[in-house]
């Protein structure tokens, strides 16, 4: 049986098992739960535990080691394109091959991808809110790349549109969603059925879209690029 977990108490009335993006465990109880409760109760759930926590465990594992080699293959607007080896200090993309420098050791490949990676999407999300923004009528502030690992965009009450570098190795369309559900949050900064009907007027197909951002959300989730 597992001792190794965390107890956090507050003013919830059940007892909850959870395991974080670190794989660590945590059990949320009722203030005053005596420790021997929690115990048992964490006793209880050792098949749950073993489960989840493994496959948490596992993706942790292979973010740590995650490391760029020359001759991997990047995405980028959902296509495939290699890292070549450069003989001279440059890095960048070309259209069809991602390069660095060949003395660049992992982790100054790593950054270096980032900051072209942020530079791509910075040039296909302005341009692209800009062509939709139109087409849906209105008029965003201004378009911010972030590295968020969660969210892929954020619509703020100021009107600026905040748009992860990562959604650039999305494909196009599924971009295209994420774009128009941000422009509509100008709109309804809301979930509501009216905010839906906004996006399904640009987009009827949305929902497949969606489903996309989830099959990169779990190919990235074992990445670690920052």
């Amino acid at each position: 049986m597992t001792n190794n977990y965390t107890i956090k108490y507050s003013k919830r009335k059940t007892m909850g098992l959870y395991i974080t993006k670190n794989a660590e465990i945590e059990v949320r109880v009722p203030n005053g739960t005596p420790q021997k409760v929690v115990a048992h109760f964490v006793g209880q759930h050792q098949q749950w535990i073993s489960t989840h926590h493994g496959a948490v465990a596992q993706q942790v594992a292979e973010r740590e080691n995650f490391e760029l080699k020359f001759g991997a293959e990047l995405l980028f607007l959902g296509g495939e394109f290699p890292l070549l080896p450069m003989e001279k200090p440059a890095f960048g993309f070309d259209g069809q091959h991602f390069y660095a420098y060949a003395q660049m050791s992992a982790e100054e490949i790593k950054i270096s991808l980032v900051g072209i990676y942020r530079t791509l999407a910075k040039k296909v999300l302005s341009t692209m809110v800009e062509d939709l923004a139109k087409h849906m009528g209105l008029n965003p502030k201004a378009v911010k790349i972030n590295g968020a690992r969660t969210r892929w965009g954020s619509c703020s009450s100021a009107g600026n549109l905040n748009f992860s570098w990562y959604l650039v190795m999305a494909e196009e369309t599924t971009i295209r969603y994420v774009v128009v559900h941000e422009l509509a949050h100008l709109i309804e900064m809301n979930h509501s059925h009216s905010f839906w009907r906004i996006v399904e007027q640009v987009l009827p197909n949305y929902k497949v879209e969606r489903e996309k951002l989830k099959i990169l959300q779990k190919k990235l989730s074992v990445q670690c690029w920052e």
